[in-house]
């Protein structure tokens, strides 16, 4: 569905507070702190008594979420969201997504814009384009080719995708603006090893709040740090050890960022408080099973901090998708809300999941493995819509084993095609 934003600005009398409104919109950056069960007058007071250190806010209504922003974020942007508000103050002048956004001490101002939002009714083109490797399929080393993606992370700020080329040992870095492009290596490259300059088979990856990059190195069972201007050259530093670690995913939940990476070998998911270990339980580790405290050989991991503080999980052998709150332990008991429904390709069944991934209304996007598709499931529903892929092979309108899905800036969809060694492209058609 199209929103259209509009800003209020309210002043008080002599050289009061500037706080301007955007209603239905949140803002993605550098999240200073994090509140919950606040209403937003007092997520305001909050941000008014940071005394200018604090500048911005998010304002989630539906679960009373409080999100406090730097004044000094060099890199932010604004996006749709039902049930929110986006509020500045102490501000006399800003300016932000391009000078979209005006407001001045001076004067009133409001202005509009039309920010294309994800709804159940969102359709995306059939047929994708291959914005990195090869179209047909093929294997490579070059800059320009890759062998068996897995994780993503995308950068909405810059529109740069960086990927995780698992049979190369390497992260590439390229930009979406210009594509074709050539791909810069940020870390890795160096031989398979598992020294502070290689990689196994690196699955997940993710950045911090500090554009510090982590990855997860499947066969040596690490989580490594790389600094933001990392390139292949650069030793990282170990975050600790996470045996047959896969999926990685970085909260900005709270002051310090959260790290959670998913262990196949122990059917467990860990957070790493703060980026710092040792190794926090929060997931399944109640051995290998299907009970509602256990998993079987997790892949996917993925802590959403922006619309329902919720950590979820692709528990891929039980081919069904966890969902577990804020805070929870190795003693709790999570719920199905896709698919347990033993390993099929019906509407309400999942084969191999390895991703999943939430949208502001609580629908998850998931990368279902031996589908070779990816599955919408809307919040309660108990069947899944096929919304690109289905089939098996190198067709634009096919997959071969799917591993991660991220939505663009403008919600396109960004799909790591493994073994198809490709990334590929969905254009959203339909909002």
């Amino acid at each position: 569905m199209f929103w259209i934003i509009s800003i209020l600005l309210v002043f008080s009398t002599g050289g009061g507070i500037l706080i301007s409104k955007i209603d239905n919109n949140i803002l993605i950056g550098n999240i200073s702190e994090a509140l919950w069960n606040v209403t937003q007058n007092q997520c305001i007071c909050e941000m008014i008594q940071s005394n200018g250190i604090i500048s911005t806010l998010n304002y989630f209504s539906t679960n009373q979420t409080c999100q406090l922003f730097y004044t000094n974020d060099s890199s932010i942007l604004i996006e749709s969201n039902v049930n929110s508000s986006l509020i500045f103050t102490n501000q006399s002048a800003t300016f932000i997504a391009q000078n979209q956004i005006t407001s001045t001490a001076a004067s009133t101002t409001t202005t509009t814009t039309t920010v294309c939002s994800v709804s159940s009714q969102s359709s995306w083109s059939q047929t994708a384009t291959t914005i990195f490797g090869s179209q047909a399929g093929t294997s490579g080393s070059s800059l320009t080719l890759l062998s068996q993606p897995i994780g993503m992370y995308y950068d909405r700020f810059n529109n740069i995708l960086t990927v995780a080329d698992s049979g190369n040992q390497r992260i590439l870095r390229f930009s979406l603006d210009n594509r074709p492009s050539v791909a810069t290596v940020i870390a890795g490259s160096n031989g398979q090893g598992c020294n502070m300059n290689q990689f196994s088979l690196p699955n997940g990856i993710g950045v911090d709040s500090f554009n510090q990059l982590y990855v997860s190195d499947y066969n040596c069972g690490q989580v490594v740090i790389f600094p933001s201007n990392s390139d292949s050259t650069t030793f990282g530093t170990l975050l600790g050890s996470v045996t047959l670690a896969t999926l990685i995913s970085i909260s900005q939940s709270a002051i310090n960022d959260n790290i959670y990476v998913a262990s196949l070998n122990d059917n467990a998911v860990y957070k790493f408080v703060g980026g710092n270990g040792p190794a926090v339980l929060v997931a399944g580790g109640n051995g290998n099973g299907n009970a509602l405290n256990q998993l079987s050989y997790p892949v996917g991991v993925y802590y959403d901090y922006l619309y329902t503080n919720s950590l979820y999980v692709a528990d891929t052998s039980n081919n069904r998708i966890m969902k577990y709150p804020s805070g929870s332990t190795i003693g709790t008991y999570g719920i199905v809300v896709a698919g347990g429904n033993g390993p099929g390709s019906e509407a309400n069944q999942l084969n191999n999941p390895r991703s999943v991934l939430v949208d502001s209304s609580g629908a998850l996007y998931i990368a279902d493995g031996i589908n070779n598709r990816i599955q919408r499931w809307l919040q309660n529903a108990t069947n899944g819509t096929t919304i690109v892929g289905g089939t098996l092979g190198t067709a634009a309108n096919q997959l071969y084993f799917p591993e991660t899905v991220l939505f663009d800036k403008y919600n396109n969809l960004l799909v790591s095609d493994r073994y198809n060694n490709r990334i590929q492209f969905f254009n959203l058609t339909t909002c």
